[in-house]
């Protein structure tokens, strides 16, 4: 591929720009760009150029996608979501021809960063798996070279009106593309049933998040946290022995129930970007009736996950990000699910110790191992930026240029 002019291939991104303008910096810099549109959501942010609408059967993808990838000599493809339809057999062939393959993901840092990683991220990662490679990469890289995080603004509601932005595609051309199956669970009409009224009654939610917490950190309650990932989540849903957030609930406070300390309790904090079509407070109460513990399960929402991260004696989760910033924090962190950062020194496993062992002994990370993985992630996985205001997009697009080796070049606002 060296001396060869870069051919750039992009599916599906994030609900904003962002994919548009790195197109538009590569085309700039020199490269051939072609972009893939799934549904009406895509052409809205990005109607026009290279663009090629898929409308076919799913049957049909793979010799669609790879005709498209013979005809215009792709060298790279840029994705965000390597698990969702459609990618994984782009993904597969792309490898088999020898292509790079770049995906986008929200970042293992948060905020100020994205994740940006050659190959896959998450349990599909190249990130060293041992404290030995960790150390050895850490090593030889030079501190000064590593990104910052970017201080550019990321409001909740710009991330809220591009969503919506793509749904009101999605249902303006949808005879164009009535095949499409979103890779999520839910429609948006469902998802909204639930939304709707959880943002009519955040006020409420926030006040009793407030309480609870109050009360525990007041009382110096001993307790462990159990931060909710989303139910939706590929972390969840194809990297855990989970088929939901219930299920990974169940075996927690089952768990914690025959073997915490018995003046403990566990407190589940919801997401933040949470649907509201899982009652989990209910499922909760229930689980805790049945396990006898009842009066030592907390739920609050509209709480910085930080500041239960402090007061903590220990984090259970699945694989959820704040897993690493209770790691920044020298708290012990148990995960249930496949995670990049469950190795010794950093967060427990099955494969280290039983859950049932983890709410005694509680084994602190190694300080100076979590330092050198979070300079691992920042030379091989994180660039500076966000996917959706435009000081952040202008920051990720810069960052991820020099990520694929490419000059700057000259990338209007």
């Amino acid at each position: 591929m060296q001396g060869e002019k870069r051919s750039f291939l992009f599916l599906q991104g994030p609900l904003s720009p962002f994919f548009r303008r790195l197109g538009e910096a590569l085309s700039e810099a020199g490269c051939s760009v072609n972009r893939i549109n799934f549904c009406g959501g895509d052409v809205f942010y990005w109607p026009c150029g290279n663009t090629h609408w898929w409308q076919g059967h799913m049957y049909e993808w793979p010799l669609w996608v790879a005709e498209l990838m013979e005809k215009y000599k792709i060298t790279d493809i840029v994705l965000m979501g390597d698990w969702r339809p459609l990618h994984r057999e782009a993904i597969w062939l792309a490898r088999q021809k020898g292509n790079r393959i770049w995906v986008f993901e929200e970042g293992y840092l948060r905020p100020g960063y994205i994740t940006m990683e050659e190959g896959g991220v998450n349990a599909y990662s190249s990130l060293p798996r041992t404290p030995e490679a960790v150390h050895q990469m850490a090593e030889k890289i030079d501190e000064t070279l590593l990104p910052v995080p970017s201080e550019a603004p990321n409001p909740m509601i710009g991330r809220v009106l591009k969503t919506a932005w793509n749904h009101i595609g999605n249902v303006i051309l949808w005879p164009f593309f009535h095949r499409y199956k979103t890779h999520r669970p839910y429609t948006i009409g469902r998802e909204l049933t639930g939304h709707i009224p959880r943002y009519l009654n955040r006020r409420k939610r926030r006040r009793h998040g407030l309480e609870v917490t109050k009360a525990l950190i007041k009382g110096k309650i001993p307790f462990y946290l159990m931060p909710l990932q989303l139910d939706a989540d590929s972390q969840v849903r194809r990297h855990s022995p989970f088929t939901g957030m219930l299920e990974c609930m169940a075996m927690v406070i089952t768990n914690f129930a025959c073997n915490a300390p018995p003046d403990s309790f566990l407190v589940f904090k919801n997401h933040p970007l949470d649907n509201g079509l899982r009652n989990y407070r209910r499922y909760m109460r229930s689980l805790g009736r049945a396990t006898g513990c009842s009066e030592r399960l907390r739920f609050v929402e509209e709480v910085r996950a930080e500041q239960l991260c402090r007061k903590a004696k220990g984090l259970v989760l699945c694989n959820s990000t704040i897993g690493m910033t209770a790691l920044s924090m020298n708290k012990p962190v148990f995960c249930v699910g496949e995670s990049i950062y469950a190795m010794p020194g950093l967060a427990v496993n099955e494969h280290q110790m039983p859950l049932a062992e983890f709410w005694n002994k509680l084994p602190l990370p190694d300080e100076n191992l979590v330092k050198e993985f979070f300079s691992v992630l920042r030379y091989k996985a994180l660039i500076p930026g966000n996917f959706y205001s435009p000081e952040g997009i202008r920051e990720a697009v810069k960052a991820s240029l020099v990520r694929m080796e490419l000059n700057q070049g000259n990338i209007n606002d």
